[in-house]
């Protein structure tokens, strides 16, 4: 039959493999963490040419409108030429001309250099994002592989969660709060075994006495008193 302690040894084990088991699930092969990365690297490129496509394309929107404006100004100064009366207003008149000319040239010149940014935006986020959606696929592909060859450890790991589970429903709350007090402070080893009359977990020597009580008393918690881990005598034990 077995004792508290023995179902806490139990628990600790289990919690050991899951962990175990969680660690070498997580660790994914060196191809496919190549591809995350270049997943990554993808979605990164493909959001800043997006930024640009943007800031581009209000930048089109605030030239055009300013392109407008120079050519309303152009035509009302050209039209206010037609009727100064003196050299000085001529003079005047003619420096705004040339200047809203000058400036119709420049901003005309902005939107072709403007036009051509945004049509290669627009290629390179096609281009991106197929790559993208190729690479994505390349990935998803290697995870189910990765998964599928992992089968038998997922389902191990489910297993031991539900004996996990189970456990926690048979040990009582105050051994299991004691337990993962020490093993918080102990790297997770909360419970030894008591074997050849010394402690499994730092291998010092515990007295006969304390070893005789625990086989009159199994269910009560006995502690090493070097690295203070609850000790139990396993059923297999030599020491039985």
């Amino acid at each position: 039959m077995r004792t508290i302690i023995s179902k806490l040894w139990e628990y600790q084990q289990t919690l050991l493999e899951i962990a175990r088991l969680n660690r070498e699930l997580k660790t994914y092969p060196e191809s496919i963490k190549s591809l995350e990365k270049e997943v990554a690297s993808i979605e990164k490129k493909l959001n800043q040419t997006k930024s640009q496509l943007d800031d581009n394309l209000d930048a089109q929107k605030k030239r055009g409108e300013y392109l407008e404006l120079c050519k309303r100004n152009l035509e009302k100064f050209e039209s206010d030429l037609m009727e100064v009366t003196n050299q000085k207003d001529y003079s005047a008149v003619l420096n705004e001309i040339d200047y809203a000319k000058r400036e119709i040239h420049n901003t005309e010149e902005e939107l072709l250099k403007l036009l051509e940014d945004i049509e290669n935006n627009k290629k390179e986020i096609e281009q991106l994002s197929e790559l993208l959606s190729s690479k994505q696929d390349e990935l998803e592909g290697a995870l189910e592989t990765f998964k599928s060859t992992n089968q038998e450890q997922i389902k191990r790991r489910n297993e031991l969660l539900e004996v996990k589970k189970s456990l926690e429903e048979e040990i009582p709350v105050k051994y299991l709060k004691r337990f993962y007090e020490i093993a918080k402070r102990r790297n997770g080893i909360g419970v030894a075994t008591v074997e050849k009359e010394t402690c499994s977990a730092c291998h010092m020597k515990i007295r006969p006495q304390k070893i005789n009580e625990m086989r009159k008393h199994p269910d009560t918690l006995y502690f090493c008193e070097h690295c203070q881990r609850i000790l139990v005598i396993l059923p297999d034990s030599e020491e039985q």
